[in-house]
């Protein structure tokens, strides 16, 4: 797979064998690429503004962020936001585990890792516990099948 060329004017985003939990937590099994998808390259360029290495397409797994995204959408992250911005989603690694949450940062260093879904509560993590939560990157598309 990794002699896939795109077709002119798109480029090839490569697709984990990875899930990120919209839920309690999914570990990391495997890094492997399944597959390309391709996307046109003036839209990544101008709208999305990212440059095709720092692009990753992954699965999402759960329901705890819907309405937003569901079960088995795929999540197109730019790997470069690792830095929290207030309110946009976010995957996550904590323990080996990945998530994929909307996350909030607060004045006093606190950070609000939520889920859109009303069915499942916030978490906070302190100032201290803040370091340890390790992002991925922010997430910037999804497409589901319908």
């Amino acid at each position: 797979m990794e002699n896939q060329t795109a077709p002119e004017g798109f480029i090839l985003v490569p697709h984990y064998e990875v899930q990120a939990s919209a839920g309690n937590g999914s570990l990391v099994h495997s890094e492997q690429i399944v597959d390309y998808l391709a996307f046109k390259a003036d839209w990544v360029r101008n709208t999305l503004g990212v440059a095709q290495k720092d692009l990753a397409l992954i699965s999402v797994k759960g329901d705890s962020m819907e309405p937003v995204l569901s079960n088995e959408d795929l999540i197109l992250v730019d790997m470069r936001k690792s830095r929290v911005e207030d309110n946009a989603i976010y995957v996550l690694q904590l323990d080996g585990t990945l998530l994929v949450k909307r996350i909030q940062r607060k004045l006093d260093g606190t950070l609000h890792v939520m889920s859109d879904n009303p069915r499942y509560d916030a978490e906070v993590v302190s100032a201290d516990l803040a370091a340890d939560l390790h992002v991925l990157g922010r997430v910037v598309w999804s497409g589901r099948r319908m």
